[in-house]
């Protein structure tokens, strides 16, 4: 899913998966997962940045990527990602919480 997502990094991947399982990733800090039976569905990676333009300064839960297979579309996966992405933000202690979306970065400072 993340050679998906990330097509032209599909060569790094092996290694950064193998690093975060080893600890020895800084980025990203989590990853949620959805399942259906025992196949995985969808994915969202998470980050704790400081380094939001618009929210310097202060903690900022951070989306790095969000990826859903496409036949387990349009089901509410990702919303259901989104909102333990954010606990998750909420949970480390996070002031907002952030992603960016192709051109712009999109906020919710309403914790």
């Amino acid at each position: 899913m993340r050679q998906d997502l990330w097509p032209e990094a599909a060569d790094d991947h092996p290694l950064e998966i193998a690093a975060f399982f080893a600890g020895r990733l800084n980025e990203p800090q989590a990853v949620l997962v959805a399942q259906e039976g025992p196949s995985l569905v969808a994915f969202a990676e998470l980050s704790i940045r400081h380094d939001i333009h618009e929210l310097r300064g202060k903690r900022v839960g951070y989306v790095e990527g969000l990826y859903v297979a496409p036949p387990f579309r349009a089901q509410g996966i990702a919303r259901k990602l989104l909102q333990a992405s954010r606990q998750w933000a909420k949970n480390c202690g996070c002031e907002a919480f952030a992603s960016d979306r192709s051109d712009r970065i999109v906020i919710d400072s309403r914790f």
